[in-house]
């Protein structure tokens, strides 16, 4: 039974780190798209960048508050 924990403890660390590499995938992705729109510079371009920038912004602070809703 001890080594059935050990290996569940594993799995859903892994899984973890899992989930977290998503998310620093689609903020990476989201970045690029800000970056993509910069390069072209015209007013739509401007505009979806403010809205790719608010997301952005909101992806981190929901990051910040997650990591933090376990200490009390």
């Amino acid at each position: 039974m001890k080594t059935f924990f050990k290996l569940l403890t594993a799995a859903l660390q892994a899984y973890v780190e899992y989930v977290r590499l998503q998310r620093d995938r689609h903020l990476d992705a989201l970045e690029d798209r800000l970056d993509g729109l910069a390069s072209i510079g015209d007013p739509h371009s401007k505009l979806l960048m403010e809205r790719v920038a608010k997301r952005i912004k909101r992806e981190r602070e929901r990051i910040i508050r997650s990591a933090n809703s376990d200490a009390d």
